[in-house]
């Protein structure tokens, strides 16, 4: 991980800090503005799901961000107990208006709902929705300035519209799933690590951060099930990247652990 000693204001505004919370919820740091990814911090949810590695943030402790992305609405991406705990002056982006309209309910007063492809300016960054696959409707993000872009992949499948979006964007990181759920009679509903590979090599990133692989459930006899169902690790993802690309830097963040470019 690249700590940089760069004073300007300038520098720092150029520079991409990523943040891992835990699961998909990233802070991600943009252009000087904050950015939160698919807020999970009520743990156990449900009762059930729950982080097996403690979170890397307490949601007292995040600070006012400019704007929350959600990827779809499952509760451990769409957490609406921590979101009524968030500043509501954020920009919620979200796929698709039932999220909206619960998010609204908390208070939120600009909840803008994209499709793929559709694009929103936050102040000085732009968001673009993208294609994913999931068994509920879900978007993927880039978060673009001037000079860099963040794809956010949530917990997309694998899609033969990446190669399309890097084609589009001048991808500096991806934060790619990689633990490779597969569910009866659904099969595979989350990349596995060699499909996010391929991902990263289709987005053209300059770096890859995986994500999404630290969630498991708290009931014994559910949690072997899920644990082996979805056993996608950031070794098995840089061993996969490595092999296809060695240009391409993975960078494996424990909760709490920050990634900045240079």
């Amino acid at each position: 991980m690249h700590v940089s000693n760069e004073g300007t204001e300038a520098g720092n505004r150029r520079q991409v800090k990523i943040t891992d919370i835990g699961h998909s919820t990233m802070l991600i740091e943009l252009a000087g503005l904050k950015i939160l990814t698919d807020p999970w911090f009520t743990d156990p949810i449900l009762g059930i799901v729950t982080h097996p590695k403690s979170m890397g943030m307490r949601i007292e402790d995040v600070p006012d961000v400019d704007s929350i992305l959600v990827s779809h609405g499952h509760f451990d991406h769409c957490d609406l107990k921590a979101l009524s705990k968030l500043n509501r002056s954020a920009v919620v982006i979200v796929p698709e208006s039932k999220t909206a309209r619960r998010i609204r309910k908390l208070g939120y007063t600009d909840v803008a709902v994209l499709a793929p492809w559709e694009s929103r300016r936050v102040s000085n960054v732009r968001v673009t929705a993208l294609p994913a696959s999931h068994p509920v409707p879900e978007c993927a993000y880039v978060i673009s300035s001037e000079d860099a872009a963040v794809y956010f992949g949530g917990d997309t499948r694998y899609l033969k519209d990446l190669q399309q979006i890097g084609d589009k964007f001048d991808i500096t990181v991806a934060l790619l799933p990689i633990n490779g759920l597969s569910l009866p009679f659904l099969g595979k509903v989350v990349m596995d690590p060699a499909d996010a590979a391929e991902a990263a090599l289709q987005l053209k990133a300059r770096v890859a951060i995986p994500i999404h692989y630290n969630i498991s459930l708290a009931v014994p006899f559910l949690k072997r099930f899920f644990d082996r169902n979805a056993a996608g690790t950031p070794a098995a993802f840089s061993a996969e990247l490595k092999r296809r690309n060695r240009y391409i830097k993975a960078v494996t963040l424990n909760p709490g652990e920050s990634w900045e470019s240079d």
